[in-house]
């Protein structure tokens, strides 16, 4: 798969169990990915002069009642980090139990991250927060996928809270909670969140700001039918679809990413 990032096991406050992942640039001018610990091993896939793709490889099944998992992320200015998982993600019945699950990203002048997650399930009897908070230097970028997902085939949702908090220079450019009792009768929530400026070959640069993210999911071959498009007042964009089955919301949300990634 690759090269295992040198690890060390984090500090964490009380039961936290953090992966500290970090992409630096060197003195020579390159870059070097280092960290570990908590509940990933973080395994380097490809590593170029100023970018790195890395993927996230749990250590031990997850997410079980009293787990409190957090991963940070810090990539420098100018540096491109592509993170991705290797699994999905089944919040098992806790019994009555509650867990956690953080992830903070610092993304420097100019730097990028594309964070490539694979779907999240809330099984019956699981109860979650799961929260993100993303801090935007000046050019700062972020492309995220996430698909969250209600219940396994033929059982009742767990619950689940979302909290989503992005900053660009100290300034709020999105701020969101979401509960899983609020999406009933949906059982997927499916979306990719562009923070930053992101242009896909099959769209002009041309094309007005305020009509690029529309052209997005219009233009592509073939279209992204049931997609609603989330202008927000910072000229960030979110493309997401509720649906009943996490394969028929992704069909068009993987070409809007795709595109957007590449």
């Amino acid at each position: 798969m690759g090269t295992p990032v040198s690890q060390h096991r984090s500090e964490a406050a009380g039961s936290v169990e953090v992966t500290r992942l970090s992409l630096r640039t060197t003195a020579t001018g390159g870059c070097r990915v280092a960290g570990g610990g908590g509940a990933f091993r973080a395994v380097q896939q490809r590593v170029t002069r100023h970018s790195a793709r890395v993927a996230l490889v749990p250590d031990r099944a997850l997410l079980l009642a009293g787990d409190d998992v957090a991963l940070e992320v810090e990539v420098d200015p100018g540096l491109h980090l592509t993170l991705v998982e290797t699994s999905g993600t089944v919040a098992y019945d806790m019994r009555g139990g509650r867990a956690s699950w953080s992830t903070l990203f610092r993304i420097g002048a100019g730097a990028t991250v594309v964070h490539e997650t694979l779907p999240w399930v809330s099984a019956a009897g699981s109860d979650v927060t799961r929260t993100l908070h993303v801090e935007l230097g000046r050019g700062g970028r972020a492309l995220m996928r996430e698909t969250l997902v209600l219940g396994r085939h033929g059982e009742e949702p767990g619950r689940l809270r979302t909290r989503n908090h992005v900053r660009r220079e100290g300034a709020d450019v999105f701020v969101e909670e979401t509960d899983s009792v609020d999406l009933a009768p949906h059982r997927v929530l499916d979306q990719v969140a562009a923070f930053g400026e992101f242009h896909p070959a099959s769209v002009s640069p041309a094309v007005p700001p305020y009509v690029r993210a529309d052209a997005i999911a219009t233009h592509l071959p073939p279209a992204a039918p049931g997609v609603t498009c989330l202008e927000l007042a910072s000229g960030d964009t979110l493309w997401r679809r509720l649906d009943e089955q996490a394969h028929v919301a992704a069909a068009g949300l993987d070409r809007i990413f795709c595109a957007l990634r590449d």
